[in-house]
């Protein structure tokens, strides 16, 4: 284990490069909304790029996008991409899964409007050409062996070497899992704003899973998603070290994690630590090694929420508009500090497979639903509208009152 002066030195590099204090205290939001593209005549993972083919994700984006005025590109790995006039990407996943990335808004209730305005357009064209794109968690009908690695990067390539010596679940989440990210801004004390929302993520979890069918069954999980994402690795994903301070514990946890990017002479993966041990790991491949890592939240400058699985274009909503309020309102989140205990082991386990059926989960998933939403009537209109409050609320607690142990936990 790598001690002293030279973990001091990562320890320095992560807070110089993922926990930087904000200046001022800008509050804005900002999503990427995964979705998957299917045959609707089939629902077979629809190709990306087919040249005999026109029912092809490109096939149809291309002539939809030149219309809307998008301009498409090729990122340095050579992966297609579009830029979008308001300054957003469609961007796409190895499976082919489609990503809209919005640019950070100070308005919540503009920016879910304005995203599920674009994807309910994009769904409908999508539909005219006989594809039908999924918002749930996780391809329900499918199994990995039906969808193929779509972008050969060497990095995906690499990716899926060093999971497919793991198990199934790195290949799934690679090629089959879509998800609702959130990200806000890290705040003047951004250590202390990501500990919170990592505490929160077992609950942000249950109140929105929305996979429970994978391969044409039920899967036994109320977020298979999530299931994937804790049984891929669990040397780069979950919740860091809680027992650490965020900078200490995120460089513990990126040192310890296995470098997907090499193995040694035996042809085995060795850990970042080890190979910095061994007179290697320079500031390049730590850089590159920290973009290999996947907590359930992760440090960017800003912090990127990735517990939630894919949702309707109409309830996204719901976990912007409860992030936000727990984030940005001071007295939400005293509050809520004082409802979530410090995350434990089980817990990301717990909310995957039980969701809301999780007594001790979904009693604190109510109180967290009623503090979010006293937060986010109090940040003004000009934030989130009270219509979108309302719409928010409701959305939840749908959510909640279709499980009995959340009936009994919030009577």
């Amino acid at each position: 284990m790598i001690g002293g002066p030279t973990f001091d030195r990562f320890v320095r590099s992560v807070r110089e490069r993922l926990f930087v204090p904000q200046a001022d205290d800008r509050r804005r939001i900002g999503l990427e909304i995964e979705l998957l593209p299917m045959l609707a005549d089939s629902a077979r993972p629809c190709p990306l790029e087919r040249g005999d083919d026109a029912r092809s994700t490109l096939g149809f984006l291309r002539p939809y996008g030149i219309a809307a005025g998008w301009r498409e590109h090729r990122s340095a790995k050579g992966a297609p991409y579009f830029g979008l006039p308001n300054g957003w990407t469609l961007t796409f996943e190895p499976g082919g899964q489609i990503e809209l990335c919005t640019t950070p808004s100070a308005s919540v209730s503009a920016l879910a409007r304005e995203a599920s305005d674009a994807l309910t357009r994009l769904r409908g064209a999508a539909g005219d050409a006989g594809i039908d794109l999924l918002s749930v968690g996780i391809d329900p009908v499918n199994d990995i062996s039906s969808v193929p690695l779509q972008l050969e990067s060497p990095r995906y390539v690499a990716m899926t070497r060093y999971f497919e010596r793991i198990g199934p679940s790195g290949v799934r989440m690679m090629r089959q899992t879509a998800a609702t990210q959130v990200s806000v801004d890290a705040g003047r004390e951004p250590e202390d704003r990501w500990r919170f929302l990592s505490d929160l993520t077992p609950y942000l979890t249950a109140l929105f899973a929305n996979s429970t069918r994978y391969a044409g069954e039920e899967s036994g999980f109320q977020s298979f998603r999530a299931h994937c994402w804790r049984s891929l690795d669990a040397s780069r994903t979950g919740v860091p070290h809680p027992e650490l301070t965020a900078c200490e514990g995120y460089a513990r946890f990126a040192l310890d994690a296995f470098d997907m990017t090499r193995t040694d002479e035996r042809g085995e993966y060795r850990s970042f630590a080890d190979w910095v041990l061994a007179g290697h790991g320079d500031a390049a491949e730590w850089e590159n090694h920290l973009t290999t890592l996947f907590p359930e939240v992760r440090p960017r400058g800003h912090l990127e929420v990735r517990s939630l699985d894919a949702l309707p274009p109409e309830e996204i909503i719901a976990p912007a508009v409860l992030i936000a309020g727990l984030t940005y309102d001071a007295r939400a989140a005293a509050e809520a500090r004082h409802v979530v205990p410090m995350i434990r082991a089980d817990m990301l386990n717990r909310a995957a497979r039980c969701g809301l059926y999780d007594s001790e989960i979904a009693s604190v998933a109510t109180e967290l639903v009623r503090i979010a939403l006293r937060g986010a009537a109090a940040l003004g209109e000009n934030f989130v509208t009270a219509a979108d409050v309302e719409r928010a609320g409701e959305l939840t607690l749908t959510r909640l009152r279709a499980t009995p142990t959340s009936v009994a936990a919030s009577s």
